[in-house]
């Protein structure tokens, strides 16, 4: 248990100083500057709502409600880079990082990213065909 944390708080670590190093970089900052504009909390929760959903078959009934209105709020927030392959990817890697904090343990990281490559075809939107989610090296 303790070893999982401290693995989890090192990955949350390296992820800001990756986010940060990327920033300066200036890779795509048109997309940069769109996706910083986007609100990904509707995504985030969206997804973290379907796992835990998942994981509790008794609240299925309540949990489909909210979860449709994350999905409809995030849907019209990827909306802006729906065209571009590129952005759509990189505002995938942004709601993977803000919410490594969240995952719990390696199966969680894994339906996390289940749940994030399908997103785009949630929306009804072409998913990016390359869009690398891994970290560090390691894929998730």
């Amino acid at each position: 248990m303790a070893k999982s944390t401290i693995l989890v708080a090192l990955l949350a670590l390296v992820l800001v100083a990756h986010a940060s190093a990327r920033r300066e970089w200036g890779q795509d900052s048109r997309c940069e500057r769109q996706i910083d504009r986007m609100n990904l909390n509707p995504c985030e929760e969206h997804i973290m709502q379907r796992i835990q959903c998942e994981q509790d078959e008794y609240n299925t009934r309540r949990c489909g409600f909210s979860e449709e209105q994350y999905r409809e709020r995030c849907c019209n927030e990827l909306e802006d880079v729906e065209d571009d392959q590129s952005c759509m990817c990189e505002a995938l890697q942004q709601i993977m990082e803000n919410q490594m904090y969240r995952m719990q343990d390696r199966q969680m990281m894994k339906q996390f990213e289940r749940e994030l490559r399908n997103l785009p075809q949630q929306c009804r939107f072409r998913a990016p065909q390359h869009c690398n989610l891994e970290f560090n090296g390691g894929k998730f």
